[in-house]
């Protein structure tokens, strides 16, 4: 019986040998990202249940506090995913070769995990003054603040962890390996409620207990993530690529910044975009600003659904960005689409027949539902109008277009400013949502018209197939 030499196959390789539909390959990476991102409020559930069983409201108050300002940290930062995924598609799209596509992928990652240590780094230095401006501009009263204290003074020290995974998922997603993505996040998500079950409930240790199990939970799951890396891409390659002088070359250093730093600003336009409906609906009291909280909830279902796509469209779309196949870019971007509209017609059909019982699953003050009722029809057909936005999101990530979507951002977030406290004064709830809809109709609007531009860059550049 002969012998067959063993190849060494990279995650692209085993995708190649599938002969799956291009619609099947969507939904391979769709579906796990979708229940990936669906557990995640599970976790804030038993948290939540946890720390609510405590004798003063302080302490859910003060997780309340703390949770909002690690949210916006870290949310800020999320272009380490981004960035990383778009890089990481575009490399395993342009080496064919086994061997040059893990060390072009080993490098991408070394340089993300160097600044997930390196803003990890700067958020641990500087951690008292985060902690003290935030309770400056939120304002909560003496207590929680004090009580949120142990809580933060532990959790920060999870900031490297939560970067380093940013950067682990973004390879992951990069590779499709959807599937493996999930089991990291469900093994983060599972890790910290029975962590936090245990040192809450368990051993008493009140809100320090459920920092403890978040910081615990990350740093097991970095630990996990790095096994990942070093099975796939191997040891002595990623040893080579911290020591590699291509690795740390300036024009590839400030390639990684320069992408990040504009999905970095974008990012911000966002997170300032969502902050105003909440200042917005304060204006109106607390019964406005509490239905805007349970519209936010619909936010984040819409988003669960519709992000699995975007994760589809940075990975296919971006490799084949990376191997110059405009054919096949034009194929992934065109069938996400249709992924897309179906889910948000979907959606609109669900939120249309059955956002009173929804809404009323939220919350069981009649004052606030009425509040959500007003805003039913937005509400309604946001996820049609909402849907370009996403998917195209996952386009621009996977060809490493950070400008442009830094750019269509803002193109949408100055009118939306300016049509707010406009809307909302003329149409109460339903103009606020009536603003986040015109913003989110007007993302996708302008990336539409920027997406030949993309087109057109891939023209110029000549394919690029690494053969040795």
């Amino acid at each position: 019986m002969g012998t067959s030499k063993k190849t060494t196959e990279t995650p692209l390789r085993a995708a190649d040998k599938r002969q799956d539909s291009d619609h099947k390959k969507i939904w391979s990476i769709a579906w796990p990202s979708i229940i990936a991102g669906s557990s995640a409020p599970l976790v804030g559930l038993v948290d939540t249940w946890a720390i609510g069983h405590l004798p003063e409201a302080k302490h859910l108050a003060a997780i309340a506090f703390a949770s909002t300002i690690f949210t916006y940290i870290f949310w800020a930062f999320g272009f380490l995913r981004m960035g990383t995924t778009g890089l990481i598609a575009q490399s395993i799209g342009k080496y064919r070769n086994p061997e040059n596509q893990k060390a072009a992928l080993a490098r991408v990652m070394i340089r993300a995990l160097f600044f997930a240590f390196f803003i990890g780094g700067i958020l641990l230095i500087f951690q008292a003054i985060f902690f003290q401006t935030a309770a400056s501009l939120l304002s909560p009263p003496t207590p929680v603040i004090d009580a949120s204290k142990p809580y933060y003074d532990i959790r920060i020290w999870s900031s490297i962890a939560t970067l380093s995974i940013y950067g682990i998922n973004g390879y992951l997603i990069g590779t499709a390996q959807a599937k493996m993505s999930l089991g990291l996040t469900l093994s983060l998500n599972i890790l910290n409620g029975a962590l936090n079950f245990l040192f809450v409930v368990g051993l008493n240790l009140g809100v320090a207990g459920v920092a403890l199990g978040t910081l615990i939970a990350e740093w097991i799951v970095v630990l996990l993530g790095l096994v990942i890396l070093v099975k796939q891409l191997g040891s002595r390659t990623l040893l080579f690529a911290v020591t590699n002088k291509l690795t740390w070359h300036r024009d590839k250093l400030l390639r990684f910044i320069n992408i990040n730093s504009a999905l970095f600003i974008r990012t911000l336009l966002l997170i300032t975009a969502l902050a105003m409906v909440t200042r917005e609906a304060a204006v109106y009291g607390a019964e406005t600003m509490a239905a805007a909280q349970v519209l936010m909830v619909y936010m984040l279902l819409i988003s669960l659904g519709l992000d699995g796509f975007a994760y589809a469209a940075e990975a296919l779309a971006g490799a084949a960005y990376g191997a110059k196949d405009k054919r096949q870019f034009k194929a992934f971007v065109i069938k996400g689409f249709i992924w897309s509209a179906g889910a948000s017609v979907l959606y609109t059909v669900l939120f249309g027949t059955f956002s009173p019982i929804i809404t009323a699953l939220l919350t069981d003050i009649p004052n606030v539902r009425l509040e959500v009722s007003k805003a039913y029809l937005p509400l309604t057909f946001l996820p049609m109008i909402a849907f370009s936005c996403y998917q195209f999101d996952g386009v621009f990530i996977g060809a490493t277009a950070s400008k442009a979507m830094m750019g269509t951002m803002l193109i949408a977030f100055i009118p939306y400013i300016f049509s707010l406290s406009y809307l909302a004064e003329m149409y109460g709830i339903a103009g606020i949502w009536w603003a986040l809809t015109l913003f989110m109709g007007l993302r996708g609007g302008a990336q539409l018209v920027w997406y030949p531009f993309i087109l057109r860059r891939m023209e110029k550049e000549p394919t690029k197939r690494a053969s040795q």
